[in-house]
């Protein structure tokens, strides 16, 4: 949500409104069937760990 499609304070405000409440059944419909949520980003500090315990 980098960009808002609509101009003016209203509707850029609602749009980000409607988009957090996406975001939240999203995180709820997860957590209702148990099924975690994907985790794709590793930090820079986890993927050296990784790379030297190997």
């Amino acid at each position: 949500m980098r960009r808002a499609r609509y101009r003016g304070p209203r509707k850029t405000h609602l749009e980000h409104v409607f988009a957090a409440v996406a975001l939240n059944l999203i995180r709820l419909d997860a957590w209702w069937n148990g099924r975690p949520l994907d985790r794709t980003r590793v930090s820079h500090l986890a993927r050296l760990d990784l790379s030297l315990a190997a």
